[in-house]
């Protein structure tokens, strides 16, 4: 097992009630990986086959709409899995990108060294179900906060969830990602400031 796995082998730790033994044995399957900044970690009409930790560093998903700009619709941080979960398990080509927004870290394990976890590790499993749960939560709330909720709440929003995002992440894509025009966040950001 590589040494610098540790956090890896925590996270799985912190997600499922797991021994160190078999989060190192799921750990080891998992395969060191660096991204470079702006770098395509997965290119729509591709089938996504990677299913990766990010330990350290900013990725987004994004996609383009019928006038060709691009749309943030997910930026992931440090300590999350990243993948394209409709491509990645029904094996059909992606409609969106993933990107690297600064140099990443991370492991990677295949869809197929994924399927041989869930055959042989029950305690992977429970791992990746947490995973999906934790994500189709995530999604649910985001769709509902860009109904019910002003632009500004969702701004204020990030701001205090996820401060990183907003000391990282180029203007244009929180912009993107929180539904709004760049001039639109501009003048929000105005408001917010003393």
């Amino acid at each position: 097992m590589d040494k610098n796995q540790s956090s890896l082998i925590n996270f799985i730790k912190q997600i499922i009630p797991i021994n160190e033994i078999e989060a190192e044995e799921i750990a080891s399957t998992f395969h060191f990986t660096k991204i470079e900044k702006n770098s395509l970690f997965l290119k729509e009409n591709k089938v996504s086959d990677d299913y990766f930790y990010l330990e350290k560093g900013l990725m987004r998903v994004f996609l383009y709409d019928l006038e060709g700009n691009e749309i943030t619709t997910d930026i992931f941080t440090e300590n999350n899995i990243v993948f394209e979960i409709t491509s990645f398990f029904n094996r059909v080509k992606s409609e969106t990108n993933i990107q690297a927004i600064t140099d990443c870290i991370g492991y990677r394990i295949s869809y197929e060294e994924l399927n041989k976890l869930f055959h042989h590790k029950p305690a992977f499993r429970d791992f990746g179900r947490a995973i999906l749960v934790k994500e189709f939560i995530a999604s649910k709330k985001r769709n509902y906060a860009m109904i019910n909720q002003t632009a500004e709440r969702r701004y204020q929003h990030l701001l205090t969830s996820r401060p990183e995002i907003l000391k990282y992440v180029p203007l244009k894509y929180i912009a993107s990602y929180i539904g709004v025009t760049d001039s639109t966040l501009s003048r929000i950001r105005k408001k917010k400031q003393p």
